[in-house]
């Protein structure tokens, strides 16, 4: 398991500055068509991914969100979580800040084409609906909106235009809303108004002082009772991370955080905490948004400190874990604070019209 970290080198650690490297190479997706349960980003993501294979879109062609959007059939915010996981994938360049390009040689100039429905294995049926509406892909797709939407302010949602937009019931729209609401997502005011956002700063590190209390409480009830198969597991898998040298899919990135924040605290017999963490962690979203926009994701300091933590449980020093958990939680609040004001310099996305902007 490598050399274990003493208490020295935990308190050396704490004066880390805070670094960002790019996430390349996102783990292919095998989503398909014929997939009812799958998001609708997941869904355009297969679907380009398959034409780029066929050589339907040739090399060097110019995508765009808008015109991609149309020939879908959908919003901009599924379209640019797409694109942007096939560029994590390889398949796609960045091309002059906006766009992108299919991969290709790259001595070749860039071919600025009209798209197709059947360049992209469309039919006009398929663009007005591409993936069957499941509960499941509501939830999904309304979530990816949801969590792009938060750092740029505030919205109130009209149930009857999302189910419009759904092709569902008001019923099924507030039972999504409703569970939403348990996790903290989203909030009603006090015209009985569904309303999601502002994320600011100043929430943020309320957010991150709640963890920074709460997570270490729930690791020491939970740590001892886990199973050494189970610390092994997650170690095993950070350390295949620390050898790609942050090379990382934002899925491995996103199941180390899961390791890290949830998976250590579950064997904690209070329920009540764990529903009190899940609620306070809403400002994880920021680095999801950070990524889908830059292209990057947490760092290499950050699956460092992890390491600490779960070094320290290897150990059986579950207080010295709590220490380095809360330590690691100070550090993080710090660099998503940086992150969500580096999201302030972008454009606001285009969302879907059941998303109203509503003034402070």
């Amino acid at each position: 398991m490598g050399k274990l970290v003493d208490f020295v080198s935990y308190l050396m650690y704490k004066v880390h500055n805070v670094q960002f490297r790019n996430v390349s190479e996102m783990n292919a997706s095998d989503t398909r068509m014929t997939d009812q349960s799958a998001p609708r980003y997941a869904v355009i993501e297969s679907q380009l991914a398959d034409a780029i294979e066929r050589g339907t879109l040739p090399a060097r062609t110019v995508l765009m969100e808008g015109a991609i959007s149309k020939l879908f059939g959908t919003s901009r915010t599924p379209v640019r979580v797409a694109l942007n996981r096939l560029c994590d994938r390889g398949l796609l360049l960045r091309f002059e800040g906006r766009g992108f390009v299919v991969r290709g040689d790259n001595a070749g100039k860039p071919i600025r084409a009209s798209l197709t429905h059947a360049m992209l294995g469309l039919s006009e049926e398929d663009a007005a609906d591409p993936a069957p509406v499941t509960s499941q892909r509501i939830a999904q797709d309304f979530e990816t909106v949801l969590v792009h939407a938060l750092p740029f302010g505030r919205f109130g949602v009209n149930e009857q235009a999302m189910a419009d937009h759904y092709n569902v019931s008001r019923t099924v729209v507030r039972e999504l809303l409703s569970r939403l609401q348990d996790r903290g997502l989203i909030n009603k005011n006090r015209r009985s108004h569904w309303i999601i956002g502002p994320l600011t700063a100043r929430e943020v590190a309320q957010y991150f002082a709640i963890r920074s209390k709460l997570e270490p409480l729930a690791l020491e009830e939970s740590a001892p009772r886990l199973p050494a198969s189970d610390i092994k597991a997650m170690w095993g898998r950070l350390q295949h991370a620390l050898d790609l040298g942050g090379d990382l899919s934002s899925d491995k990135l996103d199941e180390l955080e899961r390791d890290m924040h949830a998976n250590l605290l579950a064997a904690s017999n209070n329920g009540h905490l764990l529903r009190m963490v899940r609620q306070s962690q809403l400002a994880l979203v920021v680095n999801r948004v950070f990524a889908s926009f830059i292209g990057t994701a947490p760092f290499s300091n950050s699956l460092r400190e992890h390491a600490i933590v779960l070094e320290f449980i290897m150990r059986g020093a579950f207080q010295m874990a709590a220490n380095a958990l809360e330590e690691h939680l100070r550090l993080a609040a710090r660099r998503t604070r940086q992150r969500l004001m580096t999201l302030s310099v972008f454009p606001e996305p285009e969302f879907p019209r059941y998303l109203v902007k509503r003034t402070p």
